[in-house]
């Protein structure tokens, strides 16, 4: 019988970090009854309706529905994210269509007079948080066509994501 030997070597070479999450169960969202991508219409209007910087046209609602909520979050807002096309200083969507000088400006539909300036940290304070702990609630909110100088016709678009906080 013939025994070899062999010689085994080892070093410490590195390490290996592994990282995961427990989540909190949330709420399934809908807005308008789309699922959690809508696209949100709003009324032709005048140019001329939006002559002036400061002027706006067209409010149009919209509502996210949220449902089968589970967990131990009580309550819940919509937080619209900073990104391409939001104007970080206004806090308003920048038009990606033909039409000139006009932008679109969301407000919290529960307390009109809210203006939401998307992108910015304020808005996990200042918005109406909802309550969820019945397991459903909606969230409401406008969007309008606002003049950043006198308009011109032609097709506005904006886009802009969001996320559903709770507390």
């Amino acid at each position: 019988m013939c025994l070899a030997t062999t010689n085994v070597y080892a070093s410490s070479d590195g390490s290996i970090t592994f990282v995961g999450a427990l989540t909190e169960p949330t709420c399934n969202v809908s807005i308008n009854g789309q699922g959690t991508n809508a696209t949100i219409r709003l009324p032709s209007v005048s140019a001329r309706s939006l002559a002036a910087p400061g002027e706006t046209a067209g409010a149009t609602a919209f509502s996210f529905s949220l449902t089968d909520c589970v967990g131990s979050m009580n309550t819940a807002s919509a937080f619209f994210e900073a990104g391409s096309a939001v104007d970080l200083r206004s806090g308003r969507l920048i038009n990606s269509g033909t039409a000139n000088n006009v932008s679109l400006q969301l407000r919290d539909g529960s307390a009109l007079a809210n203006v939401i300036k998307v992108g910015s940290a304020e808005q996990v304070e200042a918005l109406t948080y909802v309550d969820v702990s019945s397991g459903s609630a909606d969230l409401t909110y406008v969007v309008e066509y606002y003049a950043e100088e006198m308009t011109t016709p032609g097709v506005v678009s904006s886009t802009v994501t969001y996320s559903i906080q709770y507390k």
